[in-house]
């Protein structure tokens, strides 16, 4: 049975949704209408009908947004799929790439700190407006976390791997992270440069002492970064890249148009290729300027 927008509304409120603008409603409707036509979605639209969290609901209205992205640009993807058939876990997304490349992504919507989050909303409980700020610190501390959001998509604490098993020729594994509301909602491309590469990436006055998850190590670098390259070392040597996505300021809720930033792991990846794939992967998401 197709959706309808009562079945949407009842997931919207069953998550914790507040009652949504009716553009909003009908755009969202219309996008999983969309992907319910290809026959590719089931089980995606099944997920994001029956969930009762807002993270979960968010965290499947990512994915939705996503696959209609794809779709909308004629980049047909498939939904749930696991790179061998004995993997515990699957992946998300899989795409048949134009350069002969089989692409899979595996996508994360990473949120504020909880302290962040507890703290923006003790104020707004007394008011209409809130100000908080990070220092350097605290911006160093938002990255590791995300580099931590990543590490678990790809591997468990003992490195064992978790969703991407195979690296071999004709395979691209992206980890997809949406980061629009870390940082206090200001998350740049030097942000991004810095989770993958670290402070050699980045400007001087952006530098947060931060070890990259693609970054090579050098024998003078400091225990901690030593320790850091070798809890990074499974991840370089299977993860091809990172997409980080970012939703405009003036999007709605329920019916948004990501932008992206493609980080590539310089180790796995030609410039050829990475330039190859990021020309494609642009037209479904357009550059974050």
């Amino acid at each position: 049975m197709p959706i309808d927008r009562p079945t949407l509304e009842a997931a919207i409120k069953a998550s914790g949704g507040a009652p949504q603008p009716d553009d909003q409603v009908k755009s969202l409707l219309g996008k999983l209408r969309m992907l319910e036509v290809t026959g590719r979605y089931e089980a995606l639209i099944k997920v994001l009908t029956m969930a009762n969290n807002t993270s979960n609901f968010l965290a499947h209205l990512f994915e939705a947004t996503f696959a209609h992205q794809f779709e909308t640009a004629g980049m047909h993807l498939t939904y749930e799929v696991k790179q061998i058939s004995k993997q515990s876990s699957s992946i998300d997304f899989r795409l048949e790439g134009q350069t002969g490349d089989t692409v899979f992504f595996e996508l994360q919507l990473q949120q504020q700190d909880q302290a962040t989050a507890n703290n923006i909303a003790q104020q707004l409980a007394v008011g209409s407006s809130y100000a908080t700020m990070k220092n350097g610190h605290g911006e160093a501390a938002d990255i590791y976390r995300l580099q931590s959001t990543i590490l678990r998509k790809v591997q468990k604490p003992d490195g064992t791997p978790v969703k991407f098993v195979q690296a071999g020729a004709g395979v691209v594994n992206i980890v997809v992270v949406c980061i629009s509301d870390i940082l206090l909602g200001t998350p740049d491309k030097f942000d991004c440069l810095l989770t993958t590469y670290g402070d050699p990436e980045v400007p001087e006055h952006c530098r947060r002492g931060v070890f990259g998850l693609f970054q090579n190590t050098k024998t003078e670098y400091p225990e901690n970064f030593q320790a850091r390259a070798a809890k990074y070392a499974h991840i370089k040597a299977i993860l091809h890249g990172v997409m980080f996505l970012f939703r405009p300021n003036d999007s709605g809720v329920l019916n948004y148009h990501p932008r992206q930033i493609m980080v590539w792991n310089r180790n796995l990846v030609s410039s050829d290729q990475a330039a190859s794939l990021t020309k494609q992967f642009s037209r479904a998401l357009p550059a974050n300027q």
